[in-house]
């Protein structure tokens, strides 16, 4: 299984969303703390938040357009997308998310157009890979959050509503072979944001048990350059 990027989509993306100067994008794996941040920096400041998860497994679907979201569409298309992801080899499933992105932002450029172009938004998680997303947005908009040392498998297990996943997961066919293979792209999704941050000039922060939500969300914004 083999799916492309749509360069032009990126581009089309890239001349929409790079001329909003507050467009702030916070990304991380599972348990990074993305939603909690982004609660912070909206009470704070005032962003409203633009959830992509929610998008993408949401309002997006109806949108899925054979002729600018294939990829998408094939997935929203399938008997069951969580099986039919779960399926596939680490580098189908990496592919498969490089190939959405484009397709997510061109449906997110087309919910910014009638916004205020001067206007700040957060933006909410929902990528898994920044180096595509550094290309559409400079990366100082970007900041991923690192977990702490932990495994997938607590990250899943660390309160009800995370451990729904895997019960969720087990009524899958072949629900041992699905769940290992969640937790490995888990896993692997949460190394290939740090590493393809890291090579893209994105700020990679980590809060310590010390700093309260609020502090840590003043940090955040001093670094995008958003405080005086």
């Amino acid at each position: 299984m083999k799916f492309s990027v749509n360069k032009s989509l990126l581009s089309d993306a890239h001349f929409s969303l790079r001329k909003r100067k507050k467009l702030y994008w916070i990304i991380g794996g599972a348990g990074s703390g993305k939603t909690t941040i982004c609660k912070a920096l909206s009470e704070n400041f005032g962003f409203p938040i633009y959830d992509m998860d929610a998008h993408i497994y949401g309002d997006y679907h109806s949108r899925f357009t054979q002729e600018l979201q294939p990829v998408n569409k094939a997935w929203a298309n399938t008997e069951n997308g969580l099986a039919w992801l779960l399926d596939m080899s680490w580098d189908e499933f990496n592919n498969f998310n490089q190939a959405a992105l484009p397709e997510y932002l061109n449906l997110l450029a087309e919910d910014l157009d009638d916004t205020n172009e001067n206007a700040a938004i957060i933006i909410d998680g929902g990528i898994s890979n920044p180096a595509l997303l550094s290309q559409v947005i400079p990366p100082h908009q970007i900041i991923s959050l690192a977990r702490p040392e932990r495994s997938s498998a607590e990250i899943w297990s660390e309160n009800e509503e995370r451990k729904s996943m895997k019960e969720f997961v087990f009524q899958l066919p072949n629900p041992e072979k699905s769940w290992h293979n969640f937790l490995e792209f888990d896993a692997r999704i949460t190394s290939t944001i740090l590493r393809e941050a890291q090579k893209s000039n994105i700020t990679i922060f980590s809060r310590s048990e010390r700093k309260t939500v609020n502090e840590f969300a003043k940090e955040i914004m001093k670094i995008l350059e958003y405080l005086e």
